[in-house]
């Protein structure tokens, strides 16, 4: 049954057979996001089976006809193949949604997988639907198309064969992102989200480490790229633009991105970058952390009409740019949450030129929470229940780009105008 969230007419939630997710309203386009795992135990076949059974059977109970966007997290990064051909069993004839194979284990020791979905509505059902075209460009890219908006959904991008190293395969994956993007009708500076999975993340490469391998990848391929600056806000001061990221490992030896983009002629809609009052815009940090700094914004808001949505970054227990309650799986999960909660508050989006918009934690439609250490992740489980109480979440285990980082946590909030 759907459930209304208190106090925002944008955001409903709901449950189906191990599936939680929410309902983003956007004007008369309902936005689907959502977790499903397998109810089964057993091998990963059946557990694959089960997980997208149990999303489909969401996906239908609510009418909801377009899968866009697919996130597979993987305990073996073996079993991408078996995936796909579950995939094509249970989607056959079917849109074919960006999918990007994470191989992260999900923290819960029942499952061998868990998958993310973003959806939407295109039949037109209720009478206050707005005509949908959705497309697809096979996995990497699925493109929605209403009321004079284009979104862009792209995923599964890695480096060929040849590029060797950490800074010449990411710089690959970018390219081939952009490749992707371009065939899908849109362009790289209409990105405004992406992520970036990557192996063995803060370990030596060379006389570096792999992260600032990858963060200096990203500056030299971001050079000159003007990011969304057609849709900024008029009349706000804004520094750097770039688009809200993820920088997380995997437990593959490689990388892998995806993205998300939006490309429009209306006048009324504004995309803004948003930085951290508690933090140190990443972007500025000092050469001690990279000596190319990583080049994104701490959380991107999209708002049109009356809505809006904040796509927040990959946020850790970061104060200024030093990482805090170091060795406090507790303190650093609790500072992670005060810092999204920062970040999303209404005084921070009316700075960002975003006045009459305010959200809070609660208002997230939903949550991926990265657990470094096992011996961590019930604490920071706990302190995620209670503070994102009933927001739909994703627990996997992955390494935070620094060695003392415990958790990292994004998410998407939405909110409506006041």
């Amino acid at each position: 049954m759907l459930r209304q969230v208190k106090d925002n007419n944008t955001l409903r939630r709901g449950s189906e057979t191990s599936c939680e997710y929410s309902l983003v309203d956007k004007n008369g386009v309902d936005f689907f996001f959502g977790f499903a795992a397998p109810s089964v135990e057993g091998d990963s076949r059946a557990q694959l089976f089960s997980a997208c059974e149990n999303l489909k059977n969401a996906l239908q109970t609510l009418d909801f006809d377009a899968l866009v966007a697919l996130n597979v997290y993987l305990r073996d990064v073996g079993d991408k193949q078996l995936a796909r051909a579950v995939f094509d069993s249970v989607w056959k004839d079917e849109l074919t949604p960006a999918t990007t194979f994470i191989p992260q284990t999900p923290c819960d020791p029942r499952y061998n997988v868990v998958l993310g979905a973003l959806a939407v509505n295109s039949s037109n059902s209720t009478e206050r639907s707005i005509p949908i075209s959705a497309y697809e460009f096979g996995e990497r890219a699925s493109v929605l198309e209403f009321d004079d908006l284009t979104f862009g959904f792209f995923g599964g991008f890695a480096p060929g064969e040849e590029p060797i190293g950490a800074y010449a395969r990411s710089f690959d994956a970018f390219a081939k992102m952009r490749a992707g993007i371009e065939n899908a009708g849109m362009l790289f500076p209409q990105v405004f989200r992406t992520w970036l999975y990557q192996g063995s993340i803060v370990l030596p490469e060379g006389d570096t480490q792999r992260y600032k391998e990858l963060n200096r990848a990203r500056s030299d391929f971001f050079y000159g790229t003007r990011f969304y600056e057609q849709r900024l806000p008029q009349n706000v001061p804004v520094g750097a633009v770039y688009p809200a990221s993820t920088g997380i490992g995997a437990d593959d030896v490689d990388v892998a991105m995806s993205a998300f983009a939006l490309k429009t002629d209306r006048d009324d809609v504004v995309i803004a970058p948003l930085e951290n009052p508690n933090q140190t815009s990443a972007f500025d940090y000092s050469d001690f952390y990279s000596p190319k700094s990583p080049k994104f914004a701490r959380a991107v808001a999209l708002a049109y009409n009356d809505r809006a949505s904040v796509y927040v970054s990959g946020t850790a227990s970061i104060v200024d740019q030093k990482t805090v309650f170091v060795g406090d799986p507790a303190g650093q999960t609790n500072q992670t949450l005060d810092n999204i909660e920062a970040l999303i508050s209404g005084a921070n989006l009316a700075k960002h030129g975003l006045p009459g918009f305010d959200a809070a934690l609660g208002d997230l439609a939903a949550a991926r929470v990265y657990v470094k250490k096992p011996e961590h992740y019930e604490t920071i489980k706990a302190i995620c229940d209670k503070r994102l109480a009933d927001v739909p979440k994703v627990y996997t285990f992955a390494d935070v780009c620094r060695d003392d980082l415990l958790v990292e946590v994004e998410g998407v909030a939405s909110c409506k105008k006041l």
